[in-house]
């Protein structure tokens, strides 16, 4: 597994060489920091990922906040994590803020054509690489400007602090080709969310098996690999991770901060509350306790299980009798388990929200088990 601290600056003031990790292959597991408080941040820097997503998109960070997210992740974590931050277009005053503070990677979403991405390039770089402007403060002191023999500061910057454009949108990717050729572009962040939208695919889904998407992510794969650009991207599920290894990708964000508490929270006094009524009142064990094996734990503790216990229930039929890879097919079309009942089955055990066009992808027990997990994960963060 790679370890980030040899990738570091001669100062954790200076950015991590996260462009060179993106390229040494190596897979790289990224957690998120969406609470917006240093208090957060600074719990998210003792896990033990090789980077931290911070979400100026989606969360409310100024430019102070940001700032301070972006030393806390860096500095608590000893150099061991690095901050990667995402960045609407219509805030470029961030971006100097974020490298100056020491950000390994900059993520623009919604790049849509090579004018954006060479816009971005330009906000990113020195001159005459770019038109990034100098920072008087951002480093201070002999400690902070330390570099290797021949570089500068500037140079340190440039070659550690990785540009990445986000794949999102129908003509971000019909230019991807020529977004991977601008200059200055180290990678791409693929946003299957919205590029499932796009697509006129299930909203609020971020991953699939539908033909129009995997050509998708195949021409991403295509542009980014002969280009040499590195891919990255969210985990969605365990299940998954090969198929997006296949698809060109070595960076995934598979944790996040709200995800840990709400999971923690619901397993934490469930696992309590099982232990206190373990035995009854003369040390006998308890029916709960009896019951326990199959009484579920959590909404994501022992997800096949629980999901096979649900469409074993509408089917009628012993839960060990179900596999993974089970046809659902003919169940869904003419036997007892219907659409609605699938439907309503699966909402009301897992508080999800499906739609019924959701359920023409479930071919196998897996593909159920992928949907939840995905849903469960992005209620999540």
């Amino acid at each position: 597994m790679l370890n980030t601290k040899d990738y570091n600056a001669l100062s954790l003031a200076q950015p991590t060489n996260f462009k060179g990790m993106l390229n040494s292959g190596e897979l790289l597991w990224g957690t998120g920091c969406r609470i917006p408080h240093p208090e957060a941040a600074r719990v998210v820097a003792a896990t033990p990922y090789h980077f931290c997503f911070l979400d100026a998109e989606h969360a409310p960070l100024n430019a102070t906040l940001l700032v301070s997210l972006i030393r806390t992740i860096q500095y608590h974590s000893n150099g061991s994590m690095v901050p990667v931050v995402r960045i609407p277009r219509c805030s470029p005053e961030l971006y100097n803020y974020a490298l100056g503070a020491g950000a390994g990677g900059v993520i623009m979403p919604h790049v849509q054509n090579a004018k954006q991405a060479e816009e971005l390039v330009q906000l990113c770089r020195f001159p005459p690489l770019g038109s990034r402007s100098f920072p008087p403060a951002a480093l201070i002191g002999e400690q902070q400007n330390r570099t290797p023999e021949g570089k500068t500061t500037y140079d340190v910057w440039d070659e550690h602090a990785a540009v990445i454009c986000q794949i999102e949108d129908l003509e971000g990717l019909e230019n991807v080709e020529e977004i991977c050729r601008v200059p200055g572009v180290d990678g791409l962040f693929v946003g299957t969310g919205d590029l499932r939208m796009c697509l006129n695919l299930a909203h609020g889904s971020l991953d699939g098996d539908e033909a129009v998407f995997l050509s998708a992510l195949r021409k991403i794969r295509d542009a980014a690999k002969a280009n040499h650009l590195p891919i990255m991207g969210f985990g969605i599920s365990p299940s998954g991770v090969e198929l997006r290894r296949e698809m060109g990708w070595n960076a995934f964000i598979i944790h996040g901060d709200i995800d840990a508490i709400c999971k923690s929270a619901v397993l934490s006094l469930q696992t309590y509350t099982d232990a206190a009524s373990g035995a009854g009142a003369n040390g006998c064990p308890s029916v709960r306790a009896k019951n326990a094996k199959q009484s579920f734990k959590s909404p994501m503790a022992n997800l096949e299980s629980n999901v096979k216990a649900v469409i074993a229930k509408q089917f009628k039929v012993p839960v060990d009798e179900l596999t993974t890879d089970a046809d659902l097919k003919n169940g869904l079309a003419l036997g007892d388990l219907g659409r609605p009942q699938m439907l309503t089955a699966l909402q009301e055990r897992f508080d999800i929200y499906i739609t019924d066009e959701d359920t023409d992808g479930f071919t196998t027990i897996q593909d159920v088990i992928d949907y939840v997990a995905t849903r469960l994960w992005w209620y999540a963060i």
